[in-house]
């Protein structure tokens, strides 16, 4: 349970240690490993969190462009949790410190949608996509950003699941497609409504 993560905890994973050294969010905490770089840990008991475990092992290597699972809390006396890339922002808090401009809108559009493609050409439906979950490293250089990738995959569904089929609630509301404002029966055009809303989003504000 995530409650029981306290400050300066240590995790055993099956390739490594993590410590705990601050909370990012409810159930997620940025920690470091045995050689002192980041990485963010989620960790409490839920559904969500064995489906994204499960998604991001499918899709391991496929692409870049997904934030990667690096490692699994296993100890008995640990609650469960993933151990996954450390990335330096988002691009809503980086936005909102500065205005994408146009041609680092295009940079991550382009890297989002090879992710989307790579969910999407096996079936998959992100149900989520918003700057909040587009996770970015800065760079030198006239585009801020080095890395760019896609994240939280804890609802992540195939489009042939009673999920999308029964037109189950999903997603953020401001960025949610119109089949799953009204419940209807939805598939991976729902993400690319979604991924519209994004871009849309950043040049608006």
């Amino acid at each position: 349970m995530a409650t029981t993560v306290k400050l300066g905890q240590t995790f055993g994973g099956k390739l490594g240690l993590y410590t705990v050294t601050k909370q990012l969010h409810d159930c997620i905490w940025l920690a470091t490993n045995q050689n002192k770089e980041n990485v963010v840990v989620k960790s409490v008991n839920h559904f969500r969190l064995q489906n994204e475990r499960d998604v991001l092992l499918h899709f391991k290597n496929q692409t870049p462009f997904i934030r990667p699972l690096l490692d699994e809390i296993a100890t008995a006396d640990s609650p469960p949790g993933l151990v996954l890339r450390y990335l330096d922002d988002d691009i809503l808090q980086a936005s909102n410190a500065q205005r994408l401009t146009r041609p680092e809108v295009q940079y991550v559009a382009q890297r989002v949608l090879e992710a989307l493609a790579a969910l999407h050409n096996e079936g998959f439906v992100h149900t989520d996509v918003k700057p909040s979950n587009i996770l970015v490293n800065y760079g030198p250089g006239e585009i801020r950003f080095k890395d760019v990738q896609l994240a939280d995959f804890g609802s992540t569904v195939s489009m042939d699941s009673s999920y999308a089929q029964d037109g189950d609630h999903i997603g953020t509301p401001i960025f949610r497609s119109p089949e799953a404002h009204l419940q209807m029966s939805w598939s991976t055009a729902t993400d690319i409504w979604s991924f519209g809303a994004t871009a849309s989003f950043q040049y608006l504000f």
